[in-house]
């Protein structure tokens, strides 16, 4: 079993609210936490409305599925986001 810690910073342009934050990025936080392979969560910088990190543990039964998991993830973040990632950061648990 491979299990990773990543930890992805995000920019929010132009966001101007808490609220707006929320909405921005509230479709693929639930998207992913439906997944079995993902566990999230906002982890730093819950009260600035321009910035949010999410931590997100992954799960794969061996090291293909993990690099496969882990593009997906990225991936997703790319297209489903009106946000610029900052940092996609990784660490084995």
């Amino acid at each position: 079993m491979e299990i990773r810690l990543v930890q992805v910073g995000l920019h929010l342009e132009g966001c101007l609210s808490l609220k707006e934050k929320r909405q921005r990025l509230s479709g693929l936080k639930t998207r992913l936490g439906q997944l079995a392979q993902y566990a999230i969560c906002e982890s730093d910088h819950a009260d600035l409305p321009q910035s949010a990190e999410w931590s997100i543990v992954v799960l794969a039964p061996n090291n293909a599925s993990m690099s496969r998991h882990l593009s997906q993830l990225e991936q997703m973040i790319i297209e489903s986001l009106d946000a610029r990632i900052t940092h996609f950061e990784q660490q084995p648990l």
